[in-house]
Order: C-alpha cells, then structure tokens, then sequence
C-alpha cells in the first residue's frame, strides 16, 4: 500500500524540547527505524521513531506512513534531564541502552519488548558535567564522561551478566590528557575494539579514533559523528550556516552541509543508515525547531525537512492523541 495521503494524516510538532537529543538507527521494521530521544523542557524523556519500511509497505493502524516520524511518547520522568544518548544494543538481544544526564548525574535506562522503559543501576562516574554511551562491533558498552573539573573519563562494562553491568575504568587516549573540556561524544566503528573520542573546548576540537591517531579540528560548539561503512565523519557547528564535515586525516574529502534555517545550532545527532550505503541522517535543533537531514555523501544532494509527527487515522472509535505519556 502507497503512504497515506496527507489528508488522511492526524500531524504535530515534536514536544517542546530542551539540552542534547539522541538518534539512532534501530533494528526494528523491515529496514531498521530511527529513533529519537528528546529531553522535556520539565520533566522527563520522549522517544519517536521514524518508519523506514519501503513505500508500498502498509503502515500500523494508528501509526506514522512509512517515510514518517510517530508520535512522541514520554517516559523516564521524576528528573529534568540536560542531555541524552541512545544506543540500538546487541544484547537483549536488541534492547535500547539509554544514558541520559541530569545535573551532574548521569542515569541508565533501557527498553526491552516486555518491560518497556526500566530503570537500571547508574554507572560509577561520580559528578560530571557531561556522559555519552557507545557499543562496538563486539557489543562491548563504553561510556566517555566530562568531569566536573574538566577531565575526561573512559568506562567500559563487562555485559556478560546483562543487563547487569560491570563498569571498570579504561585508559582514555593520553593526547587527550592535560586540558579542559566541555563535552565528550563516543564514534563506534565498525570491527574497531574501541571507539572513537571528540572531545570539545573553548579554543579546539579534538578527534582520537580508534586507531589512537588525534586530529585537532576547529572549536565546535555541538558536534555530531557516524560513521557509515567504517567512514567516520564528524559534523561540527562552528557558527554560521553550515555544518562543517570532516574526514578525519582526510582533509581533502572534507566539505560543508547548508543548514535549514538562520539562528543558534543548539543540538545536533548524526546516525548512519544501514540500508543506504555511505548515507547519514541527522536531526538538528534551529530555531527552536527540529529538522531532519539527510546526507548521502559527498556526490550527493542533501535534503532536508521539518521534523512533524504524522500519524493514519483509524477508521473508527476515539483517536489517541500524537503524542502520550507512558
């Protein structure tokens, strides 16, 4: 069946939104749909996804038309939240790692197909201004936190009695010692043992790879990474009305993303897209809207659209509202 006419669609605005978002390429429908996390502006998370089923796939009575995002739904409240990262994990199997930070906490959450939402045992990082989460190709979970002093610290979990985990200290890349930084985010690469590391400060960017080679990038004010058949990007907003894309030790491949809108970037999240090869997706925050882009790489058009929820309606009885409270 087509997608369904957009005079058949109930539509809304994603939830009033605040801090860093998540997204992610999740393993569920035919093609594996997107999920986004948002942190409320009170109290609280809210999880969308989008539906990237092939066009003539018939949507869910009730749900978004394939090449539509759903309705938000809230979990996860009791906190106003600052930041959040998501990771589709192998384990569970599949089950969705949640690593959102409040104050200078950060907070596990995980979702599985029969409880849902859960609330797990949060990692030992003690206070920190920032906490990102990552899995490798081995499905060993990593967490990178910005210590209240500036400090970067390195995680990783031993998942054998998941989903207990076992947190132990790893050794971060030693160039990255010796400075302040605002904000960290992991790059998991395919077949690579460790992650990536961006670290932000005032005056640079710096990118570890798994490899242990550092590259020091332009100061960013928010930056995104994915990397799509092992090729990782970085996308960094500087200012301005782009994004900057880089390759990094590969500065010739490097090249611009304009950017929907005019003001302040105050969030950006980037996730490869397993069924298109070397393309990227992101969400950014402008304007105190989002939008979603997508990047097929450099020889290709990027396109780009107002992030609306636009669900089918039933054919009978109450219609639920777009977005709902768990």
């Amino acid at each position: 069946m087509a997608a369904a006419p957009v005079s058949a669609l109930r539509t809304a605005d994603p939830p009033p939104n605040r801090g860093r978002f998540a997204f992610a390429q999740g393993r569920y429908g035919v093609r594996g749909n997107l999920e986004l996390l948002l942190c409320d502006e009170d109290d609280g998370l809210w999880v969308l996804w989008f539906n990237s089923d092939p066009e003539d796939t018939e949507p869910e009575p009730g749900g978004p038309p394939p090449g539509e995002w759903s309705g938000a739904l809230r979990f996860g409240t009791g906190r106003r939240y600052d930041g959040v990262h998501v990771v589709q994990s192998l384990h569970g199997p599949h089950h969705l790692e949640v690593l959102a930070h409040a104050a200078s906490s950060p907070h596990r959450l995980r979702w599985s197909p029969e409880a849902a939402f859960t609330t797990e045992d949060a990692p030992p990082t003690g206070a920190v201004s920032s906490a990102t989460i990552a899995e490798t190709s081995d499905g060993t979970l990593w967490l990178a936190a910005v210590t209240e002093d500036g400090a970067l610290k390195l995680l990783r979990a031993d998942a054998a009695a998941y989903p207990r985990l076992s947190w132990s200290e790893a050794t971060p890349p030693v160039s990255l010692a010796g400075h302040r930084w605002s904000d960290v985010v992991l790059l998991p690469v395919p077949g690579a043992v460790r992650p990536g590391v961006a670290v932000l400060a005032s005056d640079r960017t710096v990118y570890a790879g798994p490899d242990g080679r550092c590259h020091v990038l332009p100061a960013a004010r928010t930056v995104a990474v994915a990397a799509p058949g092992g090729e990782e990007r970085l996308y960094l907003w500087t200012g301005g009305c782009a994004l900057e894309v880089v390759r990094p030790g590969r500065p010739e491949e490097d090249r611009r993303l304009a950017l929907p809108g005019s003001n302040e970037v105050t969030a950006v999240a980037a996730t490869a897209i397993a069924y298109a090869g070397g393309r990227v997706d992101l969400v950014v925050r402008r304007d105190g809207r989002l939008w979603h882009l997508k990047d097929p790489g450099p020889a290709g058009e990027v396109s780009a659209a107002p992030l609306v929820s636009r669900l089918t309606r039933t054919a009978s009885g109450p219609q639920a509202p777009v977005h709902r409270v768990s």
